[in-house]
Order: structure tokens, then sequence, then C-alpha cells
């Protein structure tokens, strides 16, 4: 197989790749929405390889997406009291949403609203350093 050269068809390779990453989720959401209708509540677990499969797709897209748009973005830089606001409230939020999950762990919802909080102020904080 030959490497590709041409921008053109660069731009054309991204353009398939994400048109194939369209169709696929979209596939995954309507065999989501089809196995919600037949039984409710076993469907977003971990245990279920296509939900897994789903989020990892989306995760590693918003992350990876993140390299794009934070460049472009012409936006005053925020302040560390304000990103320290933004972890606090984020740590809270996605607490109470693991809690409500899975409430006969608590210290592990904390834990894993702690590590989402931490992901999402790192994007944020890597954000900021391409702004002026």
């Amino acid at each position: 197989m030959k490497k590709v050269k041409d921008e053109r068809l660069k731009g054309q390779l991204i353009k398939n790749f994400k048109t194939a990453f369209i169709i696929e989720n979209s596939f995954i959401l309507i065999v989501f929405m089809y196995e919600s209708f037949k039984n409710y509540g076993e469907i977003i677990n971990f245990q279920n390889p296509l939900w897994v499969s789903f989020m990892i797709g989306v995760i590693s897209l918003s992350i990876l997406s993140q390299k794009v748009t934070a460049a472009v973005e012409d936006k005053p830089k925020i302040s560390k009291k304000r990103l320290l606001i933004y972890f606090l409230l984020e740590f809270l939020a996605f607490s109470l949403l693991f809690i409500l999950i899975i409430p006969k762990y608590i210290w592990l919802s904390v834990i894993c609203g702690g590590i989402v909080a931490l992901i999402t102020s790192g994007i944020l904080i890597y954000n900021n350093h391409y702004r002026y």
C-alpha cells in the first residue's frame, strides 16, 4: 500500500474516518435504544461490552479533539482561582452522580468523581495554556 501524499486525499481520508465513526456510534446508540425497550437497567453497566466500547470511543474523541479546538480559541486565560472553583464544582457534581449510580460504595463514588474532575480540569488547564 502506498503512502498518501496528496493533501486532498488526506482530507478525504479524514472525512472517511469521521463518517465511519459516526455510523459506528449511531449503530451502537440504536442498539442501546432497542435494548432499553427490552430490559431497562441492564444496559448502562460495565459488564456490557457495547457500552464500554461506546464510552471509550466518545471519551477518546473528546480528549483528542481538544488538541484542535484549544489551539484556535481566542479567549482570555482563566484565572487559577476560577479553575479551582471549576474543579470543586466538577468534583461535587460527578461525585453525586456516581453516588446515584453506585450507592453501595460511597468512597468509590467519591474517588471516581475525583478522577473525572481531575481529567476535566486537566483538559481545562491544557486549553488555558493556549489562550492569550
